[in-house]
């Protein structure tokens, strides 16, 4: 602290002596921190621009003045207020425009003037990282507009741990030249410039002009998130002229000055909990995009453990009553990011007042240690699948519903014609959840085989573990403590090592260029498939789809397709178009492959769209296959006569009235909606024969509506391999013959300006039990098909918890 405190009064006292006149001196090709909006306002799509920060004036004897400017910096907007005699005023926008290049433009006014206000342009290039050119042309449409220029490089004699510790710059200014006699634009001799940052933290440079002969010295610091300092500006007699100085707060981390003893060593709490969604649902208005949630995406989990596992001061995660919902699948994912983390020493430990069936058996997989509150309990009970029936309730209201499907185990139906599970449905579900179950299994004795005194299946059996010291005793957790006594637990065990609670990850750039990427697009299929345009992260509409598919197959600089779907099916009209415009993708000049990522279920048309293409990556628990079809009708004529509600009907044509709910269907629509089942089955199994390279008939035997776990379709053909999405990122690097590092591009129909997170998405007070919020989810999705009679769905959807 004390040598933090003196290296502050040593830059004060620094700041006190030196100033700047203005920063005309700075090199549009170089200046990117946050003056970028003043001097090249393209420098802020950069990113070092973004942040809080003051500049003060004073004169030569210290004296501060009344003049000042403070900047709100974004990534790619700002706004400046400067106060003086005749306030200030800037708008600067940037954006980048393709890799390396940004393009910025900027207005600025007097005081209420905004109408008479400059209008300035700007632009940043830098090809390499020893090489930047800049350019502005400022006040332009006046008479007195000025052009400048700008060279930054950085000498290739030192090496990469130099390499970006010193810039030397030329800035070439176009303005105009004046005389007793005439006055024209002309080149104006250049201003040069060298800054340098041989120590961490520690700026020093300067500038000359030799058109005016004047110069300016600069000195500034910077201590993780804070720079601070001055630039000194001297006339041609070497006198000073006047000065400011600077506070930078900014959004990344600067190189400091100081290394702090205890950065090392340090746990991260990680807060794991709420639901893990594949896509934030969302909606657009215009511009705009509102995000429903606030829960975090698997991507973005996955994202933070890489970027734990790269940084050397942290020696662990700790994650806090971390209960959590996602799909199997999803769980598996989290599991294999977190043993990789673990694969460069570091640790996971895990505390809960109380821990959930399938969180446990997540926690299990990865954890050196799991305690738990002395008062809490263990929710460890196996897997199960529940299900309502209502068909007896229906007969009695008089309402009949025709379930027409492709085959016996094509059961999504079946809740509103039986009275209980059929045995194709029992069937189908016992094979399921053996799969499920073995992998749950699997998970605890990976991480606690040596720990617990029973076999894992005698241990769940054992359960629930209402009483937490009948967990500990089973050897299930490592300690009951309390949330309090946590930190002082991981100190005794792992070397003095601190809890923190907030990581950043962003720091400042002090390379120039991006490397040239390949570009792999990205496109997410969520929720059930209808007609029309989808919603964000919850439904998959044919035309917004089919867009995003042909948008990234039409793209040049995309070298691939990633298709990342979670659905249980939905439309088959839908589905034919979406698999339509992904063939398109196996031939022509837009050619290109395209790689499945299954998450917690693909399955019916979630599967459909998967079948051509390169190939089909799934986890062990995905749930998929369902290849079969059904329809739904409706007769209430004897609802309507219990009520006494007596329709008449008045039509041309035979079958004008077919689907009306009040009357029966005949015996020939029946044939015809049955004709048209078998007739979409037949297509939907041929399909999947062509696109997997099988015989149809070898297909046909493993459809009939039955639903697998990624492991059991791995077995009988259905995909092609086990992982998540990173495995499909790498099978996408060998298929498209990839040797430049990735850039994943999530794609979208129409690009949104602006996006906003909100936790406006509906909620209710009222916990409905599980089986009723089946029914109320079903009839919900069933609107969502409208006239439709040939659907392509999987059975109830199913969730481990």
């Amino acid at each position: 602290m004390k040598k933090i405190i003196l290296i502050i009064t040593i830059s004060i006292l620094f700041v006190t002596l030196f100033s700047q006149e203005n920063y005309t001196l700075l090199s549009v090709a170089d200046t990117d921190n946050f003056l970028a909006p003043k001097v090249n306002p393209a420098a802020m799509s950069f990113g070092n621009a973004k942040g809080l920060a003051f500049l003060g004036n004073y004169d030569e004897e210290g004296i501060y003045e009344d003049k000042y400017s403070i900047f709100f910096n974004y990534a790619n907007f700002a706004y400046v207020f400067d106060k003086a005699l005749n306030d200030e005023h800037t708008f600067a926008f940037s954006s980048k425009i393709i890799r390396n290049l940004y393009l910025g433009v900027s207005y600025n006014w007097k005081n209420s003037h905004y109408k008479d206000g400059d209008f300035n342009e700007a632009i940043l290039y830098r090809p390499f990282d020893f090489v930047s050119l800049g350019a502005t042309a400022m006040d332009l449409f006046t008479d007195e507009a000025t052009y400048r220029t700008g060279l930054a490089i950085r000498p290739v004699i030192f090496n990469n741990k130099f390499g970006d510790r010193i810039t030397l710059t030329a800035d070439f200014l176009f303005a105009e030249k004046s005389s007793q006699t005439y006055s024209e634009y002309d080149w104006q001799k250049p201003i040069l410039g060298v800054q340098t940052e041989i120590f961490d933290g520690v700026h020093l440079g300067g500038n000359y002009d030799l058109e005016s002969e004047t110069f300016g010295i600069n000195f500034g610091l910077s201590l993780s998130k804070f720079d601070f300092g001055s630039i000194t500006g001297f006339d041609k007699d070497n006198e000073f002229s006047s000065g400011q100085h600077y506070l930078h707060i900014s959004e990344n981390i600067f190189r400091s000055i100081v290394t702090k003893p205890f950065e090392k060593n340090k746990f991260y709490n990680f807060k794991l909990s709420g639901k893990i969604l594949e896509k934030k649902r969302g909606s657009k208005f215009g511009p705009f995009t509102i995000l429903m949630t606030k829960d975090k995406t698997l991507r973005e989990v996955l994202e933070r453990i890489e970027q734990l596992k790269n940084d050397d001061n942290i020696e662990g995660v700790v994650f806090k009553s971390g209960n959590f919902s996602t799909s199997f699948a999803n769980i598996i994912e989290l599991k294999d990011a977190l043993l990789d983390f673990k694969q460069t020493g570091k640790k996971i430990v895990f505390y809960y007042e109380s821990i959930g069936n399938i969180n446990y058996a997540f926690a299990a997989s990865v954890a050196d240690e799991i305690y738990l509150n002395p008062a809490g309990s263990l929710d460890l009970r196996g897997i199960a699948v529940k299900s309502p029936y209502i068909g007896s309730l229906l007969d009695t209201l008089g309402i009949e519903i025709y379930n027409f499907r492709s085959h016996e185990y094509k059961s999504a139906a079946n809740i509103f014609t039986e009275s209980e599970m059929t045995d194709a449905e029992r069937e189908s579900y016992e094979y399921l959840l053996d799969g499920l179950y073995d992998e749950m299994v699997k998970m605890i004795a990976s991480g606690r085989e040596e720990k617990i005194n029973k076999p894992v299946t005698e241990l769940i059996d054992d359960g629930p573990y209402f009483i937490a010291q009948d967990a500990m005793d089973a050897g299930l957790i490592d300690g009951l403590i309390y949330e309090d006594e946590l930190e002082d637990k991981i100190k005794d065990s792992y070397s003095d090592a601190k809890i923190i609670k907030k990581y950043c990850t962003d720091k400042i750039r002090y390379d120039w260029s991006d490397e040239k990427k390949d570009k792999i697009a990205l496109i997410y299929a969520i929720g059930n498939f209808h007609s029309g345009k989808g919603k964000i992260g919850q439904s998959i509409g044919s035309k917004t789809m089919a867009e995003k598919i042909r948008k990234a197959r039409e793209d040049k600089s995309i070298k691939g397709i990633i298709l990342r779907i979670d659905s249980g099916g939905g439309s088959s009209l839908a589905s034919a178009i979406i698999t339509r415009e992904i063939r398109l993708c196996l031939e022509g000049e837009d050619k290109k492959p395209v790689v499945v990522s299954m998450g917690g279920v693909a399955a019916s048309a979630g599967y459909e769209i998967a079948c051509f293409t390169d190939k089909i990556i799934a986890q062990p628990t995905t749930i998929t296959g369902s290849i079969g079809v059904l329809g739904m009708a409706a007769n209430l004529k004897g609802l309507y006569d219990k009520l006494l509600i007596n329709w008449s009907i008045v039509k041309k044509g035979k079958h004008s009235d077919i689907g009306t709910t009040a009357r029966p269907l005949t015996e020939e629509e029946i044939k015809k909606i049955e004709i048209a089942i078998e007739d979409s089955y037949q297509t939907f199994i041929s399909d999947v024969a062509e696109g997997r390279g099988m015989d149809k008939e070898q297909v046909h035997e493993i459809a009939k509506g039955r639903v697998w776990t990624g492991k059991q379709a791995l077995e009988i053909g259905l995909i092609d391999e086990l992982g998540g999405l990173n495995t499909a990122i790498e099978e996408m690097k060998k298929i498209a013959n990839l040797s430049n590092e990735n850039e994943l591009v999530e794609i979208d129909s129409y690009k949104s300006k602006f996006t906003f997170s909100t936790n406006m998405g509906r909620k209710t007070n009222l916990q409905l039990p599980d089986e009723m919020q089946t029914m109320i989810n079903l009839a919900e999705e069933m609107q969502q098909y409208g006239d439709e009679k040939v659907l392509k769905l999987m059975p109830l959807k199913l969730e481990i918890k």
